[in-house]
């Protein structure tokens, strides 16, 4: 894993974008109900790993109608700009996908934004609403940005879909919360975590 330059947007600009690209879905996050208590958590996100050469997301979710994933190392950061090596915390180099699920922690109420870099596509989805895709075979690069509006703070599910087609590999989250100002930073790991019993 390697750090990356936050992404520098001021407010104005921002919010300009947010005005113009509007909401992925109109439907608002749901939080975890009932919130999860403190004893229950682990830290980092699940992930199940299914291993083909995805030209597409959509080709993901079908390959899971009827082939199990096989359960990785959890993900504690999605901070993964690897190149030709191991993606993720799999053991191979090309032709893999990857449902990573768990809990994203909101502390605040308003509106969060979000960006992917990713190689090759990628799709966020959290409290139900899809937030952001990038869905295709691609070199590195940003997904539009994709608002979230959150109305009650706390735990929240999350799902990212990804794959990796061969060659290199990248998959950084990236986040804007409400009232921060110039930079989008990579997602900290404190955020995520999953239930002990997933």
């Amino acid at each position: 894993m390697t750090s990356s330059t936050p992404l520098r947007w001021g407010a104005a600009f921002l919010g300009a974008f947010l005005l113009l690209a509007g909401p992925v879905s109109a439907a608002s996050p749901q939080p975890l109900s009932p919130q999860p208590a403190a004893d229950d958590l682990a830290p980092g996100l699940a992930v199940d790993y299914y291993y083909s050469f995805f030209r597409h997301i959509d080709e993901l979710i079908e390959w899971q109608d009827y082939k199990d994933g096989d359960p990785g190392e959890p993900i504690l950061q999605l901070d993964y700009r690897v190149g030709m090596d191991k993606v993720l915390t799999s053991e191979v180099d090309n032709g893999v996908g990857a449902e990573i699920s768990g809990l994203i922690h909101l502390e605040k109420t308003g509106t969060y934004a979000f960006t992917a870099q990713s190689n090759d596509g990628v799709r966020l989805e959290i409290g139900g609403v899809l937030v952001l895709e990038d869905p295709d075979v691609h070199a590195d690069r940003y997904s539009m940005m994709g608002p979230l509006e959150v109305t009650t703070p706390g735990w929240y599910p999350i799902k990212v879909l990804y794959f990796e087609r061969k060659n290199t590999s990248t998959l950084e989250l990236y986040w804007q919360p409400p009232g921060q100002d110039g930079s989008m930073e990579l997602v900290p790991a404190e955020v995520f975590a999953h239930l002990k019993s997933e």
